[in-house]
């Protein structure tokens, strides 16, 4: 398979919405590698891109800097009309709706690719106060809808993340809100430690080369191998604070962060709440940062919510034991403002 070429987000400005934002906060209609009706994020600290015609986020990055988010060159500006039964890799962030070895439950997929309606089909998308909100097609197997709103911080490189499913109709279903963050080769990925699994602090979910994976300060640090996929998960900590997923990118760390209401045995894979795989070169050296909620069943009418904070900071050091420290320091900051809002 031929080496797939990594891209940033080319943007042609189209419209200025004329919504209520903080001064400091654009928010504005462009065409992103030629995907129309996308929608950018902006403070001066950072920006955002939302592509609702393949339904995910493609960019994020600090103003001046580049998009943490891996694209897949080779399809970019193509869209998915109808669900033809493949994998249309983008890359970007997306949310997927339950545990994998579950989807053939609900789908005619004995899973793989990912449910149509959960993965390259077209969103809409509107401003909102501070952001953006997009919105999924119904899905026909999980008569659900994937309801997500990007709220930017005005001042600090900072996004708050509402999501829910909403169940609308069909039979129970049952559901977890599973997102799935492309970033382009990181000099690592990180996890917080979890409890002991096998004798060690993560579950392994397929291969793993050992010199690729590092132990240090409670974390689990691992990279990309050229030749081999690699995936491992880990379980919530002792103090139920643990509930985040990083990438080291030279001087920068970018971090996801959830909240954790009260201690849950019934994650997804065995009980993981963070997730990391890595692809190997043929596939791009991309990496998936992956935070799943519990599995719940949901009914007509109900919703599952589990909000996120995306944070891009500055390291002082790149190693993994100081961004590990410094990934839980923003993590604090991100569950401070989720308990607010949540």
């Amino acid at each position: 398979m031929p080496r797939i070429r990594v891209s940033s987000c080319m943007l042609l400005i189209i419209l200025t919405t004329q919504a209520p934002y903080p001064a400091a906060l654009q928010v504005k209609q462009v065409t992103c590698n030629g995907w129309r009706d996308a929608w950018r994020l902006r403070n001066a600290q950072c920006e955002m891109v939302i592509v609702p015609q393949v339904g995910r986020v493609m960019s994020f990055a600090r103003i001046g800097g580049k998009s943490v988010l891996w694209n897949n060159a080779a399809i970019q500006g193509q869209t998915v009309l109808k669900d033809d039964h493949e994998w249309h890799n983008f890359g970007g962030d997306k949310v997927w709706p339950t545990q994998q070895d579950w989807w053939e439950w609900y789908t005619d997929r004995k899973g793989w690719p990912p449910p149509y309606f959960s993965d390259a089909a077209p969103q809409t998308a509107e401003p909102i106060e501070g952001g953006v909100r997009m919105t999924s097609p119904k899905s026909p197997e999980f008569g659900t809808r994937t309801i997500r709103e990007f709220v930017m911080d005005a001042d600090k490189p900072l996004v708050y993340v509402r999501q829910w499913f909403k169940k609308e109709d069909g039979r129970p279903v049952t559901m977890s809100l599973w997102t799935v963050t492309q970033v382009r080769k990181p000099d690592y990925a990180i996890l917080p430690a979890g409890p002991l699994t096998d004798g060690r602090p993560y579950k392994m979910l397929g291969e793993i080369v050992p010199s690729r994976l590092k132990l240090s300060a409670g974390c689990v640090a691992i990279r990309n191998d050229e030749q081999k996929p690699q995936k491992i998960g880990t379980a919530l900590d002792a103090a139920n604070q643990s509930d985040w997923v990083a990438g080291v990118f030279g001087d920068e760390l970018f971090i996801e962060s959830r909240r954790v209401g009260t201690p849950d045995p019934n994650y997804p894979d065995g009980n993981c709440q963070g997730e990391i795989y890595t692809a190997p070169a043929r596939d791009g050296s991309y990496v998936e940062l992956e935070l799943l909620s519990p599995l719940r069943d949901l009914k007509p009418g109900e919703t599952l919510r589990d909000d996120a904070v995306w944070q891009i900071i500055r390291l002082k050091q790149n190693a993994p034991e100081q961004a590990a420290a410094e990934a839980r320091q923003a993590h604090a900051v991100g569950l401070s403002l989720l308990s607010r809002q949540g």
